[in-house]
């Protein structure tokens, strides 16, 4: 038993490792090539504008396309990025990103399951790391927020979900774990407290007249991007189905709702059952990507962690192993570099392949998510429930 564990805790360690390498040599290759990635330069450009007092969300042309849409207290918190020289501070941002996903499966799942649950996620980490994205370090986040839960760590879970809506808000929707436990209370308390402080810290490089105005410059910009007709979602889905565009609001009101109902569901079991709280977790990372109208290609790092974590929790069954093989074939073999362009853009720019395999990947995990409480249910206090692997 100690050599199988000693060799889980030694592949878990490795697949770290290899995480670190991968980020280090896409680090040298952006640099050394001297390209410049546009969202690190939107990053590193947000914390200058924020200490100049300039408009964080205004188009910033000479320094970078696009803009920049998350809070002033992501801005702040980029600041060790800016100082440093760029190809030192992205080699940093990458190598947290890498070290957050990479490690924060290795802390929840641990050894072997851990590296499958890493192998399923690769190629997407891959391409988020390439992009200089955030996404890889919000799903990480949000999976540390639960292995904090479970080690009884609250004032760490809440900061793991705090930190990760600074970046993009939907992490919040990780709170409702802590509602789930014994210490909910000390949950909301942490929350609160430290979302607060998160919502002040900026000040400590602007004035308050300032934060003010650059969070209602943020909120506009958020409302805009409401308005927006997204692909890669399951809304997009049916848009494509339907010819036409629909309202996202009832779409993403029904996901909501049955991620509510199926933690109430799941309230009982929840100490008790590492397999629940893992597919509960799964069910939300896949879920925060497929029913959000702004996802992209990027976004399905988050998605596919959700994935991998979902089929190294549960025992192997050919259904299962067969419906994941294809949604990773398909959904991320087929939208990187690997597939020629002419198929790529065709399946995945139109058709909305990912979206479409990884929502039938989130459907069934529903299925083995109320199989396991079933089971819950029927098991007798001596009687083992299913152990997470």
């Amino acid at each position: 038993m100690r050599d199988r564990e000693s060799d889980g805790a030694r592949s878990g360690r490795i697949a770290v490792v290899v995480a670190i390498l991968t980020a280090t040599a896409i680090t040298a290759q952006q640099t050394l090539g001297h390209a410049r990635s546009n969202n690190f330069a939107i990053f590193r450009a947000s914390f200058w504008h924020l200490l100049r007092g300039q408009d964080l969300y205004a188009a910033y042309p000479a320094e970078h396309w696009d803009l920049f849409k998350y809070t002033p207290t992501c801005a702040l918190l980029f600041a060790p990025f800016a100082a440093l020289p760029y190809g030192v501070g992205l080699l940093c941002w990458n190598l947290l990103n890498a070290i957050a996903l990479s490690g924060a499966i290795v802390l929840l799942l641990r050894g072997r399951a851990a590296v499958a649950a890493l192998l399923i996620v690769s190629l997407e980490a891959l391409g988020a790391l390439q992009n200089a994205q955030s996404n890889a370090l919000v799903a990480g986040l949000m999976i540390l927020s639960l292995v904090a839960l479970e080690r009884g760590r609250v004032g760490a879970g809440a900061a793991s979900i705090i930190a990760a809506a600074a970046i993009k808000v939907f992490p919040l929707s990780a709170g409702l774990f802590g509602l789930l436990t014994p210490m909910r209370w000390r949950h909301v308390a942490w929350c609160a407290v430290i979302g607060f402080a998160f919502l002040a810290l900026p000040l400590a490089v602007t004035s308050p007249e300032l934060l003010r105005f650059q969070y209602d410059s943020w909120l506009a910009i958020e409302q805009q991007d409401n308005t927006k007709v997204g692909m890669a979602w399951v809304g997009g889905i049916i848009e494509i189905a339907r010819g036409y565009a629909i309202p996202h609001a009832p779409v993403q009101l029904a996901g909501v709702a049955w991620v509510v109902t199926s933690a109430w569901l799941a309230r009982t079991r929840w100490n008790a059952d590492a397999v629940v709280r893992r597919l509960l977790l799964a069910s939300l990372l896949i879920f925060a990507v497929v029913f959000n109208h702004m996802a992209e290609s990027p976004s399905f790092v988050i998605a596919f962690a959700g994935l991998g974590i979902w089929w190294a929790t549960m025992p192997r069954e050919p259904w299962r192993n067969a419906l994941v093989l294809t949604i990773v074939l398909l959904g991320s073999v087929g939208g990187s570099d690997l597939m020629p362009s002419h198929i790529r853009v065709a399946l995945h720019g139109h058709y909305q392949i990912k979206a479409f395999v990884t929502s039938i990947g989130w459907f069934a995990l529903q299925y083995d998510l109320l199989r396991q409480l079933r089971v819950a249910a029927t098991t007798t206090p001596d009687a083992p429930a299913l152990r997470a692997q």
